[in-house]
């Protein structure tokens, strides 16, 4: 058991200094493409905030179908704020790095405590206690391998977007020198 501790905690160690640190800094690569889908999606949540507004003004003197029917998208408008909300934190490379390394340090204090704990020879009472320390800093590192892997795909997202953007831009650039040809 010891050992597989000993490995668990080496992984923790690498994932924080070398494969959390490498994904972060990609996202610095693609900064440009990260604000301005960024921007894309905060003037949608404009856009559904003055839809929601403009829905809720309806409503006011409207038969009860009408205003089933307006509600309904009411709601429909909320699902897509939130999803769009949840966009604009997934674009923040803030908060993607507090937490991706909060959570691996987090998972690394937890195995620092429960080597403490288990260096120390406390009692056996404490055995549930260690266990949950244990458990809790594998669902953390588990969290912050999750997010390394949000991140992971935001950037391949960000990549097929820029080159789709580069290759209609290069077409537009074809079509341009033809003409004068």
């Amino acid at each position: 058991m010891r050992d597989i501790i000993d490995l668990y905690s080496r992984v923790i160690i690498g994932v924080l200094g070398f494969v959390a640190p490498a994904i972060t800094l990609l996202i610095g690569v693609f900064a440009d493409g990260i604000d301005l889908h960024r921007k894309k999606k905060v003037d949608k949540v404009k856009h559904l905030n003055f839809m929601m507004q403009d829905s809720h003004n309806k409503i006011k003197g409207q038969s009860r179908e009408k205003t089933s029917h307006l509600r309904q998208s009411i709601r429909k408008n909320d699902e897509q704020k939130s999803t769009l909300q949840k966009e604009i934190n997934l674009l923040s490379p803030k908060r993607q790095v507090i937490r991706v390394f909060g959570s691996l340090t987090l998972s690394l204090i937890l195995i620092v405590v429960y080597d403490l704990l288990v260096m120390y020879k406390f009692s056996n009472g404490i055995f549930t206690f260690k266990a949950a320390v244990l458990a809790t800093s594998v669902m953390v590192f588990s969290y912050s391998l999750f997010c390394l892997w949000q991140i992971f795909c935001i950037i391949i997202d960000l990549k097929h977007i820029d080159s789709a953007e580069a290759l209609g831009k290069h077409k537009k650039e074809e079509i341009n020198q033809g003409d004068f040809l």
